[in-house]
């Protein structure tokens, strides 16, 4: 276990002095009090003039092709033909199929085990319970794609991930932000979330290989993620990497500034080396650190076998020093209260929550305002209108540069992002499937409730 200790020591006195501003995790956690150095609505008078900088350079390129504006490399995990591993999980689906998880067979989807439930909806033509993907993408501009990735982000919230993650240089900030844009894009990230889980793999819901259940003692919500329950040949690769891009779409409806980030749990019970999967871990890993920025709060690796600290120096490398930073360990319970009070923690993992985990399947006529064209297309009107004027509002900040002018024009931007969030999150009815946390209750208009789901005596 020393070695393990002397690897995470190595890599936090790593950790770049520009990004040690903020308070480090066992520090938040000692004093009870969520560092929001940097975070939207608590900047310096310094951060904002980049946050200025950094939205002066975007407004320059917004109204470029996508693909003509100069970005980082985007970078796939691990190299594979998307097409042939389809095809090969499509035949063995056919012709060797086989149950994976209580009657979930391989390489179903929700979709398909709700047809199989008799689950349908009859605004659907075919009884589909999501009509079919319609891109809300205007053209090919970045500016069209920007808006599709905030989404109900407050603007200045993505934007403010980036400049973190670049410890505050715009151009590389800048870079960043571009590539996790065009990402998004290459990944169809949009239609992931027009279709939520209904496509996702059947296996790994009904399992709950992952999900968000309460929160940290410093308010951010838990994700538990148990490997004992993941096997890479339980389903493709495509299917998986649909799954953690819509897990994390799906967490980005439960923050709300400034709780900006969540608390990852590796419960590592009853881990064996046929729960490692290498292109998971490593898609993982890329995914975290250059698309979804700034997201993780803290990592507690929880009841780790003996000889995981073996697998922790393969995997150390791969992580940026302040991601590795916010990696904790614990053993035991004890471990866990210190960062999860006890009526939030898990029963099962020492707390007092007797919650467990059980899929709710998709209601037949959840997604009716899916259908409605009309309705999405004036809600579509509005946040256009919205995006405009906050983008007239941007350009004035940028303008004024500082003063009396600045700070006017910066209370101006903040009201009209909360509308632009407002809109959107209107817009969201008509283009993203309830969820899992939509159908428990936890997640609804715009806030969270994780009381609807606790179960205590």
């Amino acid at each position: 276990m020393s070695g393990l200790l002397k690897a995470i020591s190595r890599q936090r006195s790593q950790v770049d002095i520009a990004g040690a501003g903020r308070e480090s995790i066992t520090t938040q956690f000692s004093k009870g009090r969520l560092d929001t150095c940097g975070v939207f609505g608590n900047l310096t008078s310094r951060e904002e003039t980049l946050l200025a900088e950094l939205w002066e350079r975007l407004l320059a390129d917004f109204d470029k092709p996508l693909e003509e504006v100069s970005s980082d490399p985007i970078v796939r995990p691990i190299e594979y033909d998307e097409e042939a591993d389809n095809k090969r999980a499509k035949e063995t689906q056919e012709s060797s199929p086989f149950e994976v998880f209580q009657g979930c067979m391989f390489n179903d989807t929700v979709a398909d085990k709700c047809k199989e439930l008799g689950i349908v909806s009859e605004v659907g033509k075919d009884g589909e319970l999501v009509p079919p993907f319609e891109s809300q993408l205007r053209d090919k501009t970045l500016k069209s794609a920007f808006w599709q990735a905030v989404r109900e982000d407050h603007p200045d919230v993505l934007i403010l991930r980036f400049l973190r993650a670049r410890k505050w240089d715009v151009e590389k900030a800048y870079r960043m932000a571009i590539a996790a844009v065009k990402w998004r894009v290459q990944e169809k990230v949009d239609e992931i979330i027009w279709y939520g889980d209904i496509h996702n793999d059947a296996s790994l819901m009904w399992k709950g290989v992952s999900y968000a259940h309460g929160k940290d003692r410093l308010g951010q919500p838990i994700v538990w993620s148990g490997s004992c329950l993941h096997h890479q040949k339980d389903q493709s690769y495509p299917q998986l990497k649909r799954y953690l891009i819509w897990m994390m779409e799906t967490l980005r409806q439960l923050l709300f500034t400034p709780i900006e980030r969540v608390c990852l749990i590796m419960d590592l019970t009853d881990h064996s080396n046929a729960n490692m999967d290498w292109p998971f871990v490593k898609t993982f890993i890329k995914f975290l650190e250059a698309y979804y920025p700034e997201c993780l709060g803290i990592c507690i690796v929880y009841n780790g076998p003996w000889w995981f600290s073996g697998v922790w120096k393969l995997i150390s490398p791969l992580l940026d020093p302040v991601v590795a930073s916010k990696v904790q360990f614990a053993q035991k319970p004890e471990g866990l209260l210190k960062f999860i009070d006890e009526k939030e923690l898990l029963a099962i993992r020492g707390g007092k929550d007797k919650y467990v985990y059980e899929y709710i399947k998709p209601q037949p006529e959840e997604n009716k305002l899916m259908f409605d064209k009309e309705g999405r297309k004036e809600a579509a009107k509005k946040l256009d209108e919205l995006h405009e004027q906050f983008l007239e509002a941007t350009r004035e900040w940028i303008d004024a540069k500082e003063g009396d002018g600045f700070t006017k024009a910066s209370g101006k931007r903040r009201e009209l992002s909360n509308e632009v969030r407002q809109a959107a999150e209107e817009k969201d009815k008509y283009t993203r499937a309830r969820n899992f946390y939509t159908r428990s209750g936890v997640l609804q208009n715009g806030s969270v409730d994780w009381s609807k789901v606790q179960v205590y005596d």
